[in-house]
Parts: structure tokens; sequence; C-alpha cells
């Protein structure tokens, strides 16, 4: 996987401080925890970092798969993943393929619950995929790369993602652009984030950037497609 991504780092620059995580990202930590969390550290961003760094070790031998449910339900707020037998089979078989980095078209249909699970086992190495991050890294590598093969977008639930869908606008572009394997598109994705984030925030740290993009979406990213499709609008009206 290649990129022209010199044009892309320093925009990501420019949003990384613009934008500090520290006061600006915003996602609720639940109350029951099962990852007890040191009392000097009080606010939510501080709380999920910790998480992030910490929780692998409740995944190792969880035979009854409670912590990875609590991830997937609790902290990641999709409530329609249900306790099971026949998902305890799928998270399995997610892991499994993990180790030989090749996704059926199944683990791929829920990516968005199953790469919670995949960055907390190894967080140095994997990030979550949502369908923020992805709409947001869609648009930067449309605008500043010269990608013409995206990242498969999982459906979302947030109304100016909605509103201006990424991949409306990506189909009726003149060039002809493609979507990533479902087989392969995790792992390339995780490569790109690594790579990026390491001169951003630094070795071992991809999920500031995932967490980023994840935060930029729904106000700065749609008012930079807004912007830029008006003015491509307006530019061939005159």
């Amino acid at each position: 996987m290649k990129y022209k991504i010199d044009t892309l780092k320093e925009v990501l620059k420019t949003l990384l401080d613009r934008h500090p995580l520290t006061t600006e990202f915003q996602w609720s930590f639940p109350q029951n925890s099962p990852l007890a969390i040191p009392e000097d550290i009080v606010d939510n961003y501080s709380k999920n970092i910790y998480l992030k760094e910490n929780y692998s070790d409740l995944l190792q031998d969880d035979s009854n798969f409670t912590n990875f449910y609590w991830l997937i339900k609790d902290w990641g707020g999709i409530s329609s993943f249900k306790e099971n037998e026949k998902n305890n089979l799928k998270i399995k078989k997610f892991i499994k393929e993990l180790e030989e980095k090749k996704l059926t078209k199944e683990s791929f249909s829920l990516i968005s619950s199953f790469s919670k699970i995949a960055s907390f086992l190894d967080y140095k190495s994997f990030v979550i995929y949502d369908s923020r991050v992805i709409y947001s890294l869609n648009w930067l590598l449309l605008k500043y790369t010269d990608t013409k093969d995206f990242f498969p977008q999982p459906n979302g639930r947030n109304k100016e993602l909605i509103q201006y869908d990424l991949k409306t606008i990506i189909n009726l572009l003149p060039s002809q652009y493609s979507y990533k394997s479902h087989e392969t598109a995790y792992f390339e994705y995780c490569e790109l984030i690594v790579n990026l984030s390491s001169e951003l925030y630094g070795k071992d740290k991809p999920y500031k950037l995932e967490m980023l993009l994840f935060m930029l979406a729904p106000d700065v990213i749609v008012e930079d497609i807004k912007k830029t499709v008006e003015i491509k609008l307006i530019e061939e009206r005159q």
C-alpha cells in the first residue's frame, strides 16, 4: 500500500494542533468497568487512554467472553451484539483471522464491533475501524493523496455523515474509484494509521490518531466537504 502522504501528514499535524484530544475528545466512560481505574485519573479522556493500554490482560483466557462483550456493548455502545454461543464462536473465529491477517466477509461485516476487540488485544498494532473514522480518513485520502482505492465504510448512525454521504460523493466523481477487499481492508487500514501516527503522536500510539479522526468526522470533516463541494459547483457555474 503506497500513498503520496506527505501533504496528508502536514494536514493531520495542523488538525492535531487545532483540535487537541485532551480537551476536545468526548467518549463517555461506563461506571461498570472490569478494569479498576486509578483514583487520580478523573477525566474521561485519560480513563479511556488507561483502559486502552491496560485492558489486554482481561481478555486473556476469558473463557466466558465477559470482558469481550463489555468492550463491545458497554464501552462501545453496540447493544445489539448479543451474548450467546453463536457470537462467542464468531469472536474466536475473528481472533484466528487476525493472526492469519485475512478476514472473512462475515467477520468484516462486524468490523465496527470486532475491531474494538483487536485494538484492546494489541493497541500498538490494531485500531478501531469505525464509520466515523473511515469517513474522515477516506475524505482526507481523496483530497490530499493520489489514491483511487478507499476503505469500505461501515454503516453508522450519525445524521451528519448520513446527510453528506461520502460514498455518494466518490461515486459521482469522473475518475474510477474502488474499495478495498473485505479480506485485507482492516489490515491495510491499521498499517496506514500506525505509519501516520508514529510522526504525529510518537511510536505505539496509533489509537490517538484513530480518536482524532473519530472526533473530527461530524463537524470538521463534514464542514470541509460542504465547503469544498460548494466551491467546485460555484466555479463550474461561472
